[in-house]
């Protein structure tokens, strides 16, 4: 499977920037990966700020789309396993999640996503909701490749 991880807003924090690259390039030994975070909307309201973001976000999509949401369909870590490795099976390739900024992804975006899923039942600043979903897919692709690094039980 080759990733593409799109979040808002490039990381702040060295600690989020560090991390990012951490496991980007441990799962760039597993999968092709991309990370490519869009500019971050600036003034205006709310929906203002989501729809400028929705559009820069929507022109990186890339193959089947995932939104990144609190409501979205919650995996543990080898049911997310067998949902790439069904998404494999089915023909698909290629993957891009879509991670929002502070205000969130536009809902009209949402509804334009191939799958909704959610990182935490917790709400997570989309600095570490980047960094929570690079890690989930380097842990998705050591399960797949029955790698250690992934001790569930």
């Amino acid at each position: 499977m080759r990733y593409r991880l799109v979040p808002v807003g490039v990381p702040a924090r060295g600690f989020a920037r560090d991390a990012l690259a951490h496991y980007e390039g441990r799962l760039a030994k597993l999968a092709p990966v991309e990370v490519i975070p869009v500019k971050a909307g600036r003034g205006g309201d709310v929906n203002g700020v989501r729809a400028r973001e929705a559009d820069a976000l929507r022109a990186q999509a890339d193959g089947y789309v995932v939104a990144l949401d609190e409501r979205g369909e919650r995996f543990t870590s080898e049911a997310l396993a067998r949902r790439i490795a069904d998404l494999e099976v089915r023909g698909t390739s290629r993957v891009t999640l879509w991670i929002g900024g502070a205000d969130g992804l536009d809902p009209a975006l949402v509804a334009e996503a191939d799958a909704t899923w959610r990182l935490s039942d917790l709400t997570l600043p989309h600095e570490l909701a980047a960094v929570v979903a690079l890690e989930q897919l380097y842990r998705v692709e050591t399960i797949r490749a029955g790698h250690p690094y992934h001790r569930g039980g």
